[in-house]
């Protein structure tokens, strides 16, 4: 039975699950509880608050409000860090130094810059430690259905990428972002168009409209959205004899695949072959805890590592330089192993 404690006791570390139109489990802490093969022992938050909601969860979960003190006295061999990014470094640290745990599961996003991502890289590159971020659609069935259609070119190759978004480049970026480095490897240029208010940007995250091209040559273009009009998430891939629509979040995707036209002879048209709904319905935290007990079993390799959860940040930063030079800017990917 492998042992499990979390530092920080908010949204994702606890509170989700009381949320009742919410996907259960929806938090680290329930993930664990209903997991068999590994016992959350300890949770740690520094609001002493939050004890009276981990009872009500897991009772049986012993309460800290000292990280180093519950590190020192269960020695866990996974610990999930649900904290906000600013320290993440610091924790990371002391974490490492005094449990040293086979896994660590960090929140993303896993630093709060570029400059704080590097000094991860070069931390992690010094610990036997692996850190696994929660890039939580890469734990979600539909999307691994993609990314198999993708490698098995059932559609012919990956040749186009159209994105459609709201909330930042940080906020819902990360995750399209995350998906497209999965999909068809990591985006290596940027080029702005123009900027596009939504409401993250009281949190100094800009949404940008952009074209991108990644490392192995799929091209792409991405358009922001008002978030006060609608919320969007939307992806469009399109292949050589067919095309997958992810829509509502990833909650719908529909497959297309190249047949005659109707209306035009010798062209051909796209098809809607297969769809399927309600894909969030599927508790993208528990798979992900899964994952963690087969890679400690030795049966399986982690969804994503610590490159994948710091490589949305430097698509980020490029966009960021592209908006104020004005010009295309190359992703500068700093990366570990």
């Amino acid at each position: 039975m492998y042992k499990a404690a979390i530092a920080g006791l908010g949204q994702i570390g606890l509170m989700y699950d009381f949320d009742p139109k919410r996907v259960a489990p929806a938090s680290h802490t329930l993930a664990y509880k209903r997991t068999p093969d590994i016992q959350l022992i300890a949770a740690m938050d520094s609001r002493t608050s939050q004890e009276q909601y981990l009872n009500k969860l897991s009772p049986e979960t012993k309460f800290y409000d000292d990280l180093v003190l519950m590190l020192r006295e269960t020695k866990p061999d996974v610990v999930s860090v649900c904290t906000p990014p600013e320290h993440r470094l610091k924790i990371l640290k002391t974490i490492v130094a005094e449990a040293s745990p086979k896994i660590i599961f960090c929140e993303k996003p896993v630093a709060l810059d570029v400059f704080d991502a590097k000094k991860i890289l070069e931390f992690v590159r010094s610990t036997d430690c692996l850190v696994i971020p929660n890039l939580s659609r890469r734990w979600l069935g539909g999307m691994t259905r993609i990314k198999e259609a993708i490698d098995q070119k059932i559609f012919g190759e990956l040749q186009k990428v159209h994105v459609k978004y709201t909330r930042g480049i940080f906020n819902t970026g990360s995750h399209i972002f995350d998906l497209i480095h999965w999909f068809v490897g990591a985006i290596d240029t940027v080029q702005v168009i123009g900027q596009v208010y939504t409401t993250a940007d009281k949190d100094n995250d800009p949404s940008y409209d952009f074209l991108f091209k990644t490392i192995n040559g799929t091209t792409g273009y991405a358009e922001s959205f008002n978030d006060e009009q609608y919320y969007m998430f939307e992806l469009d891939l399109y292949f050589a004899k067919g095309k997958v629509e992810i829509r509502e979040s990833g909650n719908r995707v529909v497959y297309f695949e190249q047949g005659s036209h109707p209306l035009f002879s010798g062209f051909h048209s796209l098809h809607a072959v297969k769809e399927e709904t309600n894909l969030l319905q599927e508790s993208t935290i528990a798979n992900a805890i899964q994952n963690i007990i087969e890679v400690l079993n030795g049966n399986s390799r982690p969804a994503c590592d610590i490159n994948d959860g710091l490589s949305p940040l430097f698509v980020a930063d490029a966009l960021q330089q592209s908006h104020v030079s004005k010009t295309m800017q190359k992703v500068k990917v700093k990366t570990y192993g």
